[in-house]
Formats: C-alpha cells, sequence, structure tokens
C-alpha cells in the first residue's frame, strides 16, 4: 500500500469513528428513562450558524432521531426551504434499523422537489425538497445532514431542542460572528431545564443532554411558555438585497419603513380625488377609517403573494387599487394609503395571528410574524384593523389577532403594542328561548341568541350561507345534542357598529322528551349546555391556561303538556370559585310553566398544575347540570 493510500484509508477510519461516535441508533443503548411517553428520541442534533458578514450565513445541520413508534414518524421527516437567496448544499440521510446497523443510504436526488406556495399564492418562488421514509417496521432512526448558505441574515435560526413526547440525548447550538457584529439573545425557559452554556467573544453555544419526553397534557399553554427555546439576531444584517443595522425596536421599525414601506403607498389622483369624495361629510377621523375600510373591503379581495422577498414587502399600493386584489401586506397597506390620502394616521403592524396567542417578542428585535394589520392610534385608544377580511366589521379582531403583541411600523420608527384583550363582560352570549312540549314529546321553540364581543365571533359567519349549510352548522355542530332537530325559519341581524349578532330561529324536535310508565323527562337546557369536561390525569405535571373567558346567560320559559304535573325539578344551584362562576335556578310559574334561568361565566387566566382537579370538578358538575332532566307524571 502507498502511502498516500495509507493516509487515506486512516483518514476514513477516522472520520467513520468521529461519525459513529456522534450517535448510536442501536435500540439497547438508549436510556430507559427517555424511552418512556416518547414515540421517538433525538440521538444527537446540531445547529452550527456561522454568521461570516452582514450579507452571509453558512447554516449546518445534523440530526438522527430513533423514531419508537407509528406516532413518532412525523418527526422523521424532512424539509429543506430554498430559493434564490438560500441554497442548499450536501443533503445526507441514512436509514438504521433497531439494531444499529444502516439499511438505506438516502441521496438528494431521492427528494421530491417541490413549491413552497400554499395553495393560493399568486406569486411564490420559495421551494422545498422533502423526503418521508416509509418504515418497515419499528423502531428506526433517520440520521441527516445538510448545509444551507444564505444571504439573509436578518433570519437566524432558532434553537427549538424539545418538542412533546419526544425525549432528548443530545441537542446542541452554536453561532460563531464576526467581532464587527454584535449578537442579541433571548432564552427562554432555560431555568427549569439542564442546559450548559458558553459565550465568548465570537462564540455563543448551547447544549442539552438527557432530557425526559414531556407528554402533553390538555389546556397546557403553549410549548412556547413550557419549553426551552432560544432566539438569536444581529445588529447588522442583510434582507433581499438590502442591508440593515439597528440596535433596538425603534431603529429596526424604521429600516423596516423605509426599505419595506418607503414608495409602495403612491396612490393615483383619480383614486384619491374618489375616496376623498366619499368621506367628505365625515365629522371624525373615525368615521373616515369606517367608510374607507367599507371601500377597501367591498373593492378588493385576499389572494397571497410572496415574490423575491419572501412575504415581507407588500405590493404597491397602486397595484392593488388597479388589480382589486393583494394579501395581508398589500392590503394593509393600501388600506393605510386611502388614509393618507384622506388625512387619518396609520400604521402598518407586524403579528403572530391564529387562535393561539402568540407575541412578538419585545426583548430582541429580529424579524418575526406572520401576518400584517393596521394600527390607527386614537385618543380613546388603539383601533386595529384586519385588512383581508371582507366580512369582519370595523376594529373587530376576533380570536385571530386579539391580544397579544405587535410591531408598529411609523416612519418615525418601530413600536411594540399590545392588540387588547376582550373582557369577560364584553364577551356575553343571551340566549332567550320559548319552547314548549307536547303530549308526544315533540319539542317547538322559538329562539333568540344574541352575541357580542368574543362570542361574536363564534356566530357571524353563518349570516351568508346557504340554507343547507345553516342547518348543517345547527345539527351537527350547534345543537348536535338535539336528535331530530329542524330548523323550521331563521333570520340573522348583523350589527357590524355595536359588533352584536343576533339569531332568531324557529325550529323542532321530534321525540325530544323520553317516556317511563307514566313519566315525561326532558333535559331542560334544551339550548346551551357546555358538556366538555377535561380530561382526568392521576398526577398533572403541566399548567393549564384558559385563554379567554366568557358569559352564558340563559332564559328559557317552557310549556309542560297538558295531562301532565311536575313530579321533580332540578335543585337550584350557585358556584362561584376563581376560575368563575355557574348559576341556575328554577321557577315553578304555574302547572303548565317554569322559567329556566343559567349564568356561566369562565375566567380567563393561568393556572398551576395543582389547581386543575378543582377545575375539572368545576366542569364536571357543570356538564351534569346542564343535562339535568325535568319529570313529568301523567
Amino acid at each position: 500500500m502507498t502511502f498516500k493510500k495509507c493516509l487515506l484509508f486512516v483518514f476514513i477510519c477516522i472520520s467513520q469513528i468521529s461519525f459513529s461516535q456522534d450517535f448510536d441508533a442501536n435500540i439497547l443503548t438508549i436510556p430507559n428513562n427517555l424511552k418512556q411517553n416518547a414515540n421517538s428520541v433525538v440521538l444527537n442534533s446540531m445547529v452550527d450558524v456561522e454568521l461570516e458578514s452582514a450579507r452571509k450565513m453558512t447554516i449546518t445541520r445534523k440530526k438522527a432521531v430513533t423514531v419508537l413508534n407509528k406516532l413518532g414518524d412525523s418527526n422523521s421527516e424532512i424539509q429543506i426551504y430554498y430559493d434564490s437567496s438560500n441554497e442548499i448544499k450536501g443533503v445526507k440521510v441514512s436509514i438504521y434499523n433497531a439494531s444499529g446497523t444502516k439499511i438505506k443510504d438516502i441521496k438528494k436526488r431521492d427528494f421530491i422537489d417541490r413549491s413552497a406556495a400554499d395553495g393560493i399564492s399568486l406569486f411564490n418562488d420559495g421551494r422545498l425538497i422533502y423526503y418521508k421514509y416509509t418504515p418497515i417496521s419499528y423502531p428506526y432512526t433517520v440520521y441527516y445532514e445538510y448545509e444551507v448558505v444564505s444571504s439573509n441574515t436578518a433570519f437566524i435560526p432558532r434553537w427549538f431542542p424539545l418538542n412533546y413526547y419526544q425525549s432528548v440525548l443530545k441537542s446542541s447550538y452554536k453561532i460563531t460572528f464576526p467581532n464587527a457584529i454584535k449578537i442579541n439573545k433571548l432564552e427562554k425557559n432555560f431555568e427549569n431545564f439542564n442546559i450548559s452554556k458558553s459565550e465568548e467573544l465570537s462564540t455563543l453555544s448551547y447544549e442539552i443532554n438527557n432530557t425526559p419526553s414531556i407528554k402533553y397534557e390538555e389546556l397546557a399553554p403553549n410549548y412556547r411558555n413550557i419549553m426551552p427555546w432560544l432566539m438569536v439576531s444581529s445588529n447588522k444584517y442583510h434582507l433581499e438585497g438590502a442591508d440593515g443595522s439597528a440596535n433596538n425596536w425603534k431603529d429596526f421599525g424604521k429600516w423596516r419603513y423605509e426599505y419595506l414601506l418607503n414608495g409602495k403607498d403612491k396612490i393615483n389622483a383619480a383614486t384619491s380625488q374618489k375616496v376623498n369624495n366619499l368621506v367628505k361629510d365625515a365629522k371624525s377621523d373615525i368615521e373616515k377609517a369606517k367608510i374607507i375600510y367599507d371601500y377597501v373591503q367591498k373593492k378588493t379581495r385576499y389572494i397571497s403573494v410572496q415574490e423575491g422577498i419572501g412575504g415581507w414587502k407588500p405590493m404597491k399600493a397602486d397595484d392593488v387599487d388597479r388589480l382589486s386584489y393583494g394579501d395581508c401586506k398589500g392590503l394593509t397597506n393600501y388600506t393605510k394609503t386611502l388614509l393618507d390620502a384622506v388625512g387619518v394616521k396609520s400604521n402598518y403592524s407586524v403579528i403572530w395571528a391564529g387562535e393561539e396567542k402568540r407575541n412578538v417578542e419585545k426583548d430582541i428585535f429580529s424579524m418575526q410574524g406572520n401576518h400584517v394589520i393596521l394600527n390607527i392610534p386614537t385618543a380613546n385608544g388603539d383601533v386595529w384593523l384586519e385588512c383581508t377580511s371582507q366580512i369582519k366589521p370595523f376594529g373587530y379582531q376576533g380570536t385571530f389577532t386579539d391580544d397579544r403583541n405587535a410591531l408598529v411600523i411609523t416612519p418615525e420608527g418601530g413600536e411594540i403594542k399590545n392588540t387588547g384583550a376582550y373582557k369577560v363582560e364584553e364577551s356575553l352570549q343571551h340566549t332567550v328561548a320559548n319552547y314548549s312540549i307536547n303530549t308526544e314529546g315533540h319539542l317547538e321553540a322559538n329562539v333568540k341568541i344574541t352575541s357580542s364581543g368574543m362570542q361574536y365571533n363564534n356566530h357571524f359567519r353563518i349570516e351568508n350561507n346557504t340554507k343547507r349549510d345553516i342547518d348543517d352548522y345547527y345539527n351537527s355542530n350547534y345543537w348536535a345534542y338535539i336528535n331530530n332537530l329542524t330548523i323550521d325559519n331563521y333570520n340573522f341581524i348583523n350589527n357590524k357598529d355595536s359588533i352584536i349578532f343576533k339569531e332568531n330561529l324557529k325550529l323542532n324536535a321530534l321525540k325530544y322528551a323520553s317516556f317511563s310508565g307514566d313519566r315525561m323527562l326532558f333535559v331542560v337546557n334544551a339550548f346551551n349546555r357546555a358538556l366538555e369536561v377535561p380530561k382526568r390525569y392521576r398526577n398533572r405535571k403541566l399548567p393549564f391556561e384558559i385563554s379567554r373567558g366568557f358569559i352564558d346567560k340563559d332564559e328559557f320559559d317552557i310549556t309542560l303538556p297538558n295531562g301532565y304535573k311536575i313530579e321533580a325539578l332540578p335543585n337550584n344551584l350557585k358556584i362561584e370559585n376563581k376560575f368563575g362562576n355557574y348559576e341556575l335556578s328554577f321557577l315553578k310559574i304555574n302547572e303548565n310553566k317554569i322559567k329556566y334561568t343559567r349564568i356561566f361565566k369562565l375566567n380567563e387566566g393561568l393556572y398551576k398544575a395543582g389547581e386543575y382537579e378543582k377545575y375539572r370538578n368545576f366542569r364536571k358538575t357543570i356538564a351534569k347540570q346542564d343535562k339535568a332532566k325535568v319529570v313529568l307524571l301523567k
């Protein structure tokens, strides 16, 4: 063997030894405590970020994960995003069986290459490569590594080492950076986990080891509020051809305005004249804003537009005006431009939108958020507009953008503001019903439901549904517990100024009551039952959260069938605790009429794990009482 061949052989051996030391895929080597309550185990995960300059970043990822059962398959899926600013290099994937023997190598050509579009995008130059292994047995291990070279240093990767039902043997994160760049970091929920940290002049690194799986528990807060994670940003960065620098949110917001917005807020003279004519009789800025918002809702429609900037730069206002469509960025910027034209100040604002509340993290300035809304500052507080909706009332947020921090972008800079929460008392649903039960047990009723605040969000969308969809909504969803239900007639009143939605319904239900000999029995709460009982846990570990509170008030006048008398009514009841209150009262008006009144108030809040059983008992009692029956004797 020649000297060169000998050196090559030694190098290969060393490489194989080094590779084998990164992880051991033999299932027997995984500690038993890491297999408990786990669908998968991360043997070794490494994220290595080399920030070479404000314009270049190399991200190396390596991960070995053992999938223990079918529920863990999703943890072995590999998705790598790329575009003109992000180049993928050196993709390598290997599959190992339970004994740790390699059974398959996957090449980049084996991946599926597809658009990263969301299905409704008009323009989208983002793509991804995707691979999903189909196992023949469990457990198995997937190892992958790849490198991405990016010029978009405004998006430094974050570190999320843990996930529900996944334990971690080892996970690490490292970023290196030049002395000329300052790194900002946000460490969340580190205090409850064994995380080691090393901070040097130009290197920052973290590692977590031997961490058992966390089992998901019902009503647990968002995992971001429980598990450790890291966010990193730099004071000098680059995004799609534009350099930026900032030291705080004010600087960052100013850069966002100048780069992403400035020059996009121009409108032609004809449109400017048109909207000024629309608002010429308005007596206040808010009245002007309502007119403009209504104009935008009627004129435009939403369609996702993601091109070049990766979804961060809006279309020109003039283009939206001409085409009558846009995404959240374009429609918000368009609405802002029209408001500018009529002399009303408003601000383009970035937010994390969705049913679950999530904040723009105020303690670290960086590219954050997945949605854009419009902020209108007034003497009475901020008004927030959802510019993508053609049906939402002016200033109404619902559960999509309520009660979370947003980045408000102005020409002077950025500011973090909270979008505001709906108070429990504002989120009222009032149900008034007159119903009768005949001698055959059939029910006939007139029902009026009035919803406001957060509860308006649960109802108002049915206004423009077809008759078939409305029938399905009440039969399969809202009153799914009522058999043989028929909606005879309905009408809706949507007061968008006061944000109150009213449902007026006439309905019937065959055989609503049941019979036992000479007795007739029926559930007195026909139209608003809270039957959900949280899952039982013998030893709950996680805190729990009620994210939004509300009040339900129900008043039913009930006419009983001729020839029957009341044998038994449920007892009156009143419960008060930190979670809310529940109150029932039954009033016998005469032998043929009773009045039922129910009030259920639920308080939002974050509660300790030890309080869960009390809350569960509270909801269990409510569910039981909401199924309580009246007994009539013939």
